[in-house]
């Protein structure tokens, strides 16, 4: 686990940098491997009800490990047509100089107005060629079909028969960090966070530094 050492917040501090670090369902980080050792990635659409379940962090995790030149979105913020025709295309159409594909992540991309995702389906084929696309999003369907149609989807939520696996290595995840932060704690009442929070680790992470 690689922490950022100027970053204090502690969800960011200890978000994972590789695949190997996500705390995923088995079949998803087989899959997402595959596209490692291919040394490419198709279009993608990560997407589950429960919030911080790792979307925004795995998606992060594969490009970085793909050497792309990344731009990301979130389209809570930023979701109009104007966002396509200007900072997409342009990052689209320009030469990378430190990489020789690039990927596009948008985050919260349910949130995409109506305008913006008829065009982002000719975006999608016409850069092809070196541009990959990531979309992480609570509500899939939301997203327009042909959207759908062009992306690989996975989804996020876990299956029961995980679920007690997944919560030891969450546990041993923020037990780890509540170490390496110095703060002294009482397992029985750390695991009670988790349980309360899970899937989403995020929320458990910052519950955990709010009480300490």
């Amino acid at each position: 686990m690689i922490e950022r050492k100027n970053e204090t917040l502690w969800v960011e501090k200890y978000r994972p940098k590789t695949l190997d670090d996500c705390i995923l369902p088995k079949k998803i980080k087989e899959d997402l491997q595959a596209f490692i050792e291919k040394g490419d990635i198709p279009n993608l659409i990560f997407h589950s009800r429960t919030s911080g379940v790792g979307k925004t962090t795995v998606a992060r995790a594969l490009v970085d490990q793909l050497g792309y030149d990344v731009l990301f979105i979130n389209a809570s913020l930023e979701n109009g047509i104007d966002v396509l025709r200007n900072k997409i295309a342009t990052f689209a159409s320009t030469v990378s100089l430190v990489a020789s594909k690039k990927c596009v992540i948008l985050d919260e991309a349910d949130q995409l107005s109506q305008a913006m995702q008829p065009a982002l389906r000719g975006f999608i084929e016409q850069f092809s060629t070196n541009v990959r696309f990531i979309f992480t999003c609570n509500y899939v369907n939301k997203l327009l079909p042909a959207i759908l149609s062009r992306c690989a989807v996975i989804d996020f939520n876990i299956p029961s028969a995980e679920r007690k696996e997944l919560m030891k290595m969450s546990l041993a995840r923020v037990e780890y960090i509540l170490r390496n932060e110095g703060k002294e704690y009482n397992q029985k009442a750390v695991a009670k966070v988790l349980v309360a929070h899970f899937p989403d680790l995020r929320r458990t992470i910052n519950d955990l530094a709010r009480y300490s």
